[in-house]
């Protein structure tokens, strides 16, 4: 097998669970595969004691804390690829249970899902997605069989509903993170000569914060405001609002906006001049969305302090 290989299991019990992923570990130990296990804390205790000694040949991560931005998790997958093969694996075995939360977080965990089978395409990579049938939203399960090209239901097939990246992520639009009532500023730029008042504006909507949170928000509204007045067409406008502890920021155009549906999601190729802003952009914002219509293209980000 060479490249990725991208399966969801659906189970309905802890039986259901071991059957599979069990003999999906203990397999790859026996071909000298790296074994990483992203999953919930009662299925971490569960594989542990389960494997018994050759548990401490798996490395084990609290998926809570795993899945929190997906940008940040492609990093950590591509991190923990480097790692395998820098100790001579040839090839990774990944139980990865992705944390979908509340329904806010649905879509934006979806679109990793499909994402991920062209980011890690060539990745020499077997990951198995669990998603627990007992407590997942039905559209969540459907989604699944969207963005995995194999499934297990139990048996090991094509996933037939299988839709590839290119064409998911174009039918499956991100959510805008939520705003509330007028902004708080709402600013006509015309060339980067206005950065310094953008930054003061940002800051004076997030007065109160610290200093760490506050300096990644300058730098993500900098950059939304850079990609906007270099790529984007017509009147280029920033809107700024906050709610409590969370400030919302958006650029729009009048320009058809991104072409490449996976802007964002990987880091520019080495060597590359261009591409870094939305990359950075997702790795430090809480919720993020690329928007284009018949009214032109919007970034719309969002942040919270602490």
């Amino acid at each position: 097998m060479t490249g990725l290989c991208h399966e969801a299991l659906f189970y309905d019990s802890d039986v259901a669970y071991c059957d599979a992923v069990l003999p999906f570990l203990r397999d790859g130990l026996a071909n000298g595969d790296a074994l990483i296990a992203a999953v919930r804390a009662d299925k971490l205790a569960l594989l542990r004691d389960a494997l018994g000694a050759d548990a401490t040949h798996v490395t084990f991560i609290d998926r809570d804390e795993w899945y929190r931005r997906p940008a940040v998790t492609i990093v950590g997958w591509r991190d923990q690829l480097a790692r395998a093969q820098d100790r001579g694996h040839g090839r990774a075995r990944i139980v990865g249970e992705v944390g979908f939360g509340g329904v806010e977080r649905h879509r934006a965990w979806t679109r990793y899902e499909s994402a991920i089978n062209a980011l890690l395409a060539d990745a020499p990579a077997w990951i198995v997605c669990p998603y627990d049938v007992r407590a997942l939203p039905g559209q969540v399960l459907a989604d699944a069989r969207r963005t995995h090209p194999l499934v297990r239901d139990p048996g090991r097939r094509d996933s037939p509903g299988y839709r590839p990246p290119a064409t998911l992520l174009h039918e499956l639009p991100e959510d805008l993170p939520p705003v509330t009532g007028a902004p708080l500023a709402d600013l006509i730029l015309h060339d980067v000569t206005e950065l310094g008042a953008v930054r003061g504006t940002v800051r004076a909507a997030a007065a109160g914060w610290p200093a760490d949170p506050l300096d990644d928000l300058l730098l993500v509204t900098t950059e939304i405001a850079v990609n906007g007045l270099r790529h984007g067409s017509g009147e280029r406008r920033l809107r700024v609002w906050r709610a409590d502890d969370t400030v919302v920021c958006e650029m729009s155009d009048d320009g058809p906006g991104l072409s490449d549906p996976l802007a964002g999601y990987g880091p520019p190729p080495d060597g590359s001049r261009g591409g870094r802003g939305l990359w950075i952009v997702r790795q430090l914002c809480d919720g993020v969305a690329v928007t284009t219509g018949t009214g032109g293209t919007s970034v719309r980000v969002a942040m919270t302090a602490g």
